[in-house]
């Protein structure tokens, strides 16, 4: 570098080293080349070596997961020896027109660990359910002890217990109906035989079948029956008066229901009944003073005015500038009372010998008035015998709660712990907390359902701890699931093994209708099994399977709270490192085409319908005819069964309500019963909803299956339990409109031959019946001219 740049580059340096200032460029080249020089000057030197460890992400320290699976690795030995053994004997055993299908095989030799059969009606199902009992037992050596059917009710335990009878007496293996029974449960059986296991536990009672009657007659339930024992009614009484007394909260809401329900009902004011009498009613305005006279002595003369805890004063209101009034004030409950017209009254009583209306119309004239004007809480007495009834109410109300029925929902009245009952049975159903699930419900401000709630949120958590106190212990059913199942995990643990170890092969017939609290409980059957299986020392022989059989067409009990996710969503709740697998049946064996179709015509618009490609197997596609509509017409009925007798044919007729049950009565019951005094069976009468695994030749429909009246707090309690599918606001109405539709699915599907139908529509709900919910092609239901 030459002398005047090196002179510069001191003084540059030295500045720097003044100001504290370096410049990185050359600071760095700086430094690289003293190392240099310094290397140069040693070459001999070893230089230093830097070694940095690095991992791979998989190969991190982490915490270890958690096998939260439901099934573990380990599947059913199913070799294809013992596949092809059982074809053979399969062959030799049954009829001809008894094999199964290709898709009924791969039903009965599953090796998964969750397998769902789904088919529609007539298509072999619960077949194909006893073949893979066969299969388990027989040729892959499971103990019958380790296998366990669950049904519905406990006639379809029965019809299946016996149908497993034969099968296994064609494979020349005899069992008697007790040990079937031992194999064929309910889930309500095989619920409380578990709890019963349990030390302390063995006397066990669940409440729905509270009474004196012996254990095992019970054990199978009540299942969609909210009818109170009298053992009920007394344990529900006694705890309902205590809480009464002792709960100031829950004796307001007592009261405020009990005002709710001596409440005159609401109109609104484009009724037709108010439409129709108002211009009269208002006209009555001039003479209410001389009407509420003539009423006042009737009562008085009848000794039945005034009421002791009723004010009798009269007061006067004013509605659209018309004056009206109330003839008393109960200052108990806050309501004004108005005198109705007493029936043992002549009823050709008047205001004046000149007055063309008798007083009753004009009673019931300005009581529809009231009902749709009157804003204020008002009791309108129609009788003497309510009168009587309220007085005695209210001389006791202090320390004893009323007797009365209750409204839920705008539905018909009933006793409250009725009420209360059915409540709380269907919150159990849905798989909710009966204690807890009120405080997520709204209502609108003063309606009374909300005091309903709230006051059966207090009273059930007090009545299962008084039950509890019993001896033998009570539980309701939803609370025996819910403490076996995957959330109470530790209470599994106390049931043996050798009760627990008869679910290590679980079958479930009708699948679509088993309430959400049974599949609860088999997680935790199941969780359970695979977590005594682990301490084993062997444990590749021990596997658990489940395999549940079903048509969502057949979901009939959705309104008491049932759920299809046992059969839809298997293999979400079941869990299963091996994974599942999903048969379909398609060929009907019961059916002839038209009426397969005439079933799937009707259900062609709804969102979980299966089985829409389903076809008539070449032995039911005999003479087939449409699904006949035809007119109430007693005669018509009688010809039908007779006509069907002469052919030597059997008669199922299934009728929707109890109005469908008087006329049939009356149009065959002679028929009926001279046919059952003679020993014969052709004929059987059964509700719509009763139809399932029921068939005949000849099926006979009478009335019109139809969804009830929208209730706001069931379309909630339906929402928290999650059938709120894409939004749905009104989920149980929708429930309740495809219920209707599937109910006469079932009952079309249960004929071999001929289908009739005496839809009854002036009986039904406008609108919302079987027949109006879908279009019924012209084709599959034809109308007799």
């Amino acid at each position: 570098m030459p002398y005047h740049k090196k002179v510069a580059a001191d003084l540059l340096a030295a500045g720097l080293d003044l100001l504290g200032g370096r410049h990185p460029g050359s600071w760095e080249e700086g430094h690289k080349s003293a190392l240099n020089e310094i290397a140069a000057q040693r070459p001999n030197e070893p230089q230093a070596v830097r070694i940095t460890l690095e991992y791979r992400s998989d190969h991190l320290a982490s915490v270890p997961q958690r096998d939260s699976m439901i099934f573990g690795l380990q599947r059913l030995n199913a070799t294809a020896e013992s596949k092809s053994k059982m074809r053979a004997d399969a062959g030799r055993y049954l009829a001809p027109d008894q094999q199964p299908t290709a898709d009924q095989w791969k039903g009965v030799f599953s090796g998964s660990a969750t397998t769902s059969i789904v088919g529609a009606a007539g298509t072999g199902k619960t077949l194909t359910l006893l073949l893979r009992v066969i299969y388990l037992h027989l040729y892959l050596h499971v103990p019958l002890t380790e296998i366990t059917i669950l049904t519905l009710s406990r006639e379809s335990r029965q019809d299946t217990a016996i149908e497993l009878q034969r099968i296994l007496e064609a494979w020349k293996r005899e069992i008697s109906l007790e040990a079937a029974l031992g194999v064929v449960k309910t889930a309500r059986s095989a619920v409380i035989e578990q709890i019963r296991s349990v030390a302390g536990l063995a006397g066990s009672m669940p409440f729905e079948v509270l009474s004196d009657a012996h254990l095992s007659a019970l054990d199978d339930g009540r299942p969609f029956d909210s009818a109170l024992t009298d053992r009920q009614r007394m344990e529900m009484e006694k705890c309902f008066n205590t809480l009464y007394r002792s709960n100031k909260r829950f004796a307001e809401l007592v009261r405020a229901m009990f005002a709710a329900s001596l409440r005159v009902r609401s109109l609104p004011v484009d009724h037709p009944e108010v439409v129709k009498r108002a211009p009269l009613a208002w006209k009555l305005s001039d003479v209410d003073g001389e009407l509420c006279d003539t009423v006042e002595a009737l009562w008085t003369n009848a000794g039945m005015w005034p009421l002791e805890g009723i004010q009798a004063a009269r007061k006067q209101f004013s509605l659209r500038g018309r004056v009206y009034s109330c003839s008393g004030y109960v200052p108990q409950l806050n309501m004004h009372v108005v005198l109705g017209f007493d029936r043992s009254e002549d009823r050709y009583t008047r205001r004046s010998p000149t007055e063309g209306l008798e007083t009753y119309k004009e009673v019931a004239i300005k009581r529809t008035l009231l009902q749709s004007y009157f804003g204020e809480p008002l009791i309108h007495l129609d009788s003497y015998h309510e009168a009587r009834a309220l007085v005695e109410a209210l001389k006791a109300i202090a320390t004893t709660p009323p007797a009365f029925e209750y409204s839920l929902g705008g539905s018909c009245s009933l006793p409250l712990l009725v009420l209360y009952n059915e409540a709380a049975t269907l919150i159990d159903t849905l798989g909710l907390e009966v204690a807890t699930v009120p405080g997520r419900l709204n209502f609108l401000a003063n309606d009374p359902d909300a005091a309903f709630f709230e006051s059966l949120a207090i009273f059930w958590q007090v009545l299962e701890r008084s039950l509890a106190l019993l001896d033998p212990p009570s539980f309701p059913y939803g609370r025996l699931f819910d403490l076996l199942s995957d959330r109470h995990a530790e209470t599994l643990r106390y049931v043996p093994m050798a009760v627990l170890g008869q679910y290590r092969h679980v079958l479930v017939d009708n699948a679509e209708d088993h309430p959400v609290p049974v599949g609860n409980w088999l997680r935790g059957v199941f969780s359970e099994l695979r977590r005594r299986d682990a301490s084993q020392d062997v444990t590749s022989h021990l596997c658990a399977t489940l395999t549940a059989a079903g048509d969502v067409c057949q979901w009939v009990y959705g309104t008491f709270g049932t759920s299809p996710k046992l059969l839809t969503d298997v293999e979400e709740l079941f869990t299963s490192s091996s994974g599942g697998i999903h048969i379909q049946l398609m060929e009907s064996f019961r059916s002839h085409q038209l009426l397969v179709d005439a079933g799937q015509n009707l259900m062609r618009n709804q969102s979980t319908a299966w089985g829409r490609a389903t076809k008539a197997a070449a032995r039911a596609a005999r003479d087939p005819a449409p699904v006949m509509m035809l007119e109430m017409e007693p005669a018509i009925l009688l010809s039908l069964c007779l006509d069907a007798f002469k052919d030597n044919r059997k008669v199922l007729v299934l009728i929707n309500d109890d109005q469908d049950r008087a006329w049939v009565d009356g149009s065959i019951g002679d028929l009926i019963r001279e046919e059952r005094a003679a020993g014969g069976q052709k004929i059987r009468v059964r509700p719509f909803r009763k139809a399932k695994a029921l068939e005949a030749d000849v099926v006979i429909l009478v009335g019109d299956p139809a969804a009830g009246a929208s209730r706001w707090y069931r379309n909630q309690l339906y929402r928290l339990a999650g059938f709120c599918a894409g939004g749905d606001v009104t989920p149980a109405d929708t429930v309740e409109e495809g219920e209707a539709l599937r109910l006469a699915y079932v009952a079309i599907t249960r004929a071999r031959r001929r289908a009739y139908w005496f839809p009854n529509r002036a009986a039904g709900s406008a609108g919302r019946s079987a027949t109006t919910l879908t279009s019924m092609s012209t084709e599959l239901f034809r109308t007799e001219s």
